[in-house]
């Protein structure tokens, strides 16, 4: 039973890693074509009425995806409660970088810090 909870927890963290790269590629070639609209304008001399709407929706497009970005982060927190939940405590599963710990739970591989502990969970917009 413990390593289906194990290979579930790989499953969900890999495709959660994945996802969240994949957003952040997203925002990165978003922001590059928010530059390069004006960029071009200008460099054409083109009025700043041109292309204002096309602006207009790229800038919401980033923020839309900004708001995307924040409930993976938000699920990702979650997924730290529900990881607790069926008693498979703090594990890396993929990339990232764990805080360095306060103190360890003999016995146990999760991390202990109070400012983490205590800290309020984002909310998305």
């Amino acid at each position: 039973m413990l390593n289906q909870r194990l290979s579930g927890a790989k499953k969900i963290a890999s495709e959660l890693h994945q996802a969240e790269d994949a957003i952040d590629e997203v925002m990165i070639r978003i922001a590059n074509l928010a530059a390069t609209l004006p960029t071009v304008r200008r460099d054409t001399n083109m009025s700043a009425i041109v292309g204002q709407e096309a602006m207009a929706k790229v800038a919401h497009a980033l923020a839309a995806a900004g708001e995307v970005r924040q409930l993976l982060t938000d699920a990702h927190l979650a997924l730290t409660v529900t990881q607790k939940q069926v008693g498979l405590g703090t594990r890396m599963f993929g990339a990232g970088v764990k805080p360095a710990s306060a103190s360890l739970d003999e016995g146990s591989n999760d991390l202990v810090r109070a400012d983490v502990v205590e800290m309020p969970l984002a909310k998305a917009s």
